[in-house]
Parts: structure tokens; C-alpha cells; sequence
């Protein structure tokens, strides 16, 4: 096994090597490591040894074999076929982006690709994984929704494509180092404007892809009871959030992992028509006996904000 690894690794070496310096390869082979060629024509046969070597001079004499279109559309549709999904992106090849980008036109999604930066990539990293990954990443933006506003796109947003990359990889097969491969290359050690620094895209490459092995090793056992008895929902005006509070007077809020985020507490006074108060970040919310949510203006005007749905037995 150690040995056919070296063979392969020296068979990269040979490809990198005869890809970046053609001419001094077919005139001296100077810019090959000298046991490259022993390592790799040791495990196998002459006539074995000179078909490859004469394949690989082919190859880059007429031309390097380029990521084609069928390659990245095959990518893609693989991607989101682990997603539970299907394809509905034109994938496309484009020389004038850096790397990869989604984006919409005319109600249809786009991801574009460069093919030739695709194809130094894999070189660099030595794994087709580091195209998947980087094809990954676009299909999150489309998913995630940021291609529809793609002005307010932020270096968070990149993170929550990064660990899409990392948990659909894993699923595909692909192990943490070749998931975080292409980004190892790639990505900026300071971080950009849009694009925060290389570590941080690496730990939430390896988040999402140790969430989805960790789904694997584990079943839901359909949807658990709340943990908490609520008895009364909160609504105010122009918040589609709804609020609950609890047998505890906690004012509660969930947040999108399902967990329940503490705001605030619900109260009992005796203050004219008002039987409640609620005190959430510092700002305080009354609610009188027709379950109306009241607060206090700038001007001291009170001012109806929202509405109490009673769920349970009112304390």
C-alpha cells in the first residue's frame, strides 16, 4: 500500500511538473524530482510504465483535458441529489469569474464556474473533491436564498455555505481533509471584505461535516414534547416572530436550531386597566384585561403594539 501511494503521488508530481514546464521536460525532464521516474517505473512493467508516460506527454502536447460542463453539471446534479432535492440550476462554464458564483436571472438560478481555475485547484489539492466543494458552496447560496439579495450578502452568509459544503461532502463520501481541501488553497489567510479568513472557513467546513456524521450515528425519535408548559403566546405588530411564555413567567423565543431563547419576564401589577407587565431588554410592554400589548412612547402616549393568546390555564 505504502508504495502504490508513492506511485501515485509521483504520478501527480509527473502531471504537475509536465503541465508547468512542458519544454524542459521533453528536453532534459530537469524540473521532475529524479526518483520520480524510478518510484513509478520500479511497480510496474516497461511497457506499463511507457504507455502512461507516453499518455501524460500526450495529453499536455495537445492540450490538458479541461473540467467539462457534463463534469460540473454531473457535480451538481450529485450534490443535490444528497440534498433530497432536484436539480433545477444551469450550470455553465465562464472564464471571466474568480472561481465559482451563483447567482439569479430572469426567475432562473445560475451557477457559473471557471474552468480553468476548477482544474489548477484539483491539481493543487490532488482530489476532485475540491471542484465538489467548491460547486457546494454556490448551490448553499441558492438554497439559503442569498442570490435573492445578493447586495446584503455578508461573511456569515459565506460560513453557513461553508458548513452546507462540509455536511453534503460527508455525505457523499468524502472525508474532513478532503473537504476542507479546497479552501486550504484557496482560501485568504486574513479573510476579505465578503469572505471571512481561511480558519474560520475551515472549522465551519469541519462543523458541518461532523453534524452530518453525527446524524448518521444517531435516529430522531419523531418529534419531542416541549420542555416547557406554555400558557400564554405573545404577537406584536410587524414581528412575524411569535413569543410564548411559560408557567415560570419566562418570555421565551425559538430560535431556528428549535432551541429556546430566555428574553425576557411576564409579570402581574396592579396598574389601572393593565394586569401584566412585560420587561424585555431593558423596555417595558403592558398588557391589559382584553390581552392588548401596550408601550409607553417617547411622548408618554401609550401605544397598542400587539396582542396575548391565552394556550393554557392563565395564572
Amino acid at each position: 500500500m505504502r508504495k502504490e501511494k508513492l506511485v501515485q503521488e509521483n504520478l501527480y508530481s509527473l502531471n504537475f511538473y509536465l503541465k508547468n514546464d512542458l519544454i524542459s521536460c521533453f528536453v532534459t525532464c530537469s524540473s521532475i524530482p529524479k526518483n520520480t521516474f524510478a518510484l513509478v517505473a520500479s511497480s510496474m512493467s516497461y511497457m506499463k510504465w511507457f504507455s502512461i508516460v507516453l499518455i501524460v506527454l500526450v495529453q499536455h502536447t495537445y492540450g490538458q483535458e479541461s473540467i467539462s460542463e457534463f463534469q460540473a453539471k454531473q457535480a451538481v446534479y450529485h450534490i443535490v441529489q444528497y440534498s433530497g432535492l432536484l436539480p433545477n440550476f444551469t450550470v455553465r462554464e465562464n472564464e471571466e469569474v474568480t472561481t465559482a458564483i451563483a447567482y439569479i436571472k430572469d426567475k432562473k438560478r445560475y451557477i457559473e464556474y471557471n474552468p480553468a481555475v476548477m482544474e489548477s485547484l484539483m491539481d493543487s489539492t490532488k482530489t476532485d473533491w475540491a471542484m465538489i466543494s467548491i460547486l457546494a458552496h454556490e448551490i448553499a447560496h441558492h438554497l439559503l436564498g442569498h442570490t435573492l439579495a445578493p447586495k446584503l450578502l455578508s461573511p456569515g452568509d459565506e460560513l453557513a455555505c461553508d458548513r452546507y459544503s462540509g455536511f453534503i461532502l460527508q455525505r457523499m463520501g468524502a472525508t474532513l481533509d478532503e473537504s476542507v481541501a479546497a479552501i486550504q488553497v484557496a482560501g485568504s489567510a486574513q479573510g476579505t471584505k465578503t469572505h471571512p479568513p481561511r480558519e474560520a472557513r475551515v472549522h465551519a467546513i469541519s462543523q458541518g461535516w461532523n453534524e452530518s456524521l453525527n446524524q448518521l450515528e444517531s435516529k430522531i425519535q419523531g418529534i419531542a414534547p416541549a420542555d416547557k408548559i406554555y400558557v400564554l403566546s405573545l404577537r406584536f405588530d410587524g414581528d412575524e416572530n411569535l413569543y410564548y411564555v411559560d408557567d415560570a413567567s419566562n418570555v421565551l423565543w425559538y430560535n431556528e436550531f428549535a432551541q429556546p431563547i430566555l428574553l425576557g419576564k411576564m409579570v402581574e401589577v396592579t396598574l389601572g386597566d393593565y394586569r401584566y407587565e412585560i420587561v424585555w431588554e431593558g423596555q417595558k410592554f403592558y398588557v391589559d384585561r382584553h390581552n392588548k400589548i401596550w408601550n409607553m412612547t417617547t411622548y408618554n402616549v401609550m401605544l397598542k403594539v400587539g396582542k396575548v393568546e391565552i394556550l393554557g390555564t392563565e395564572k
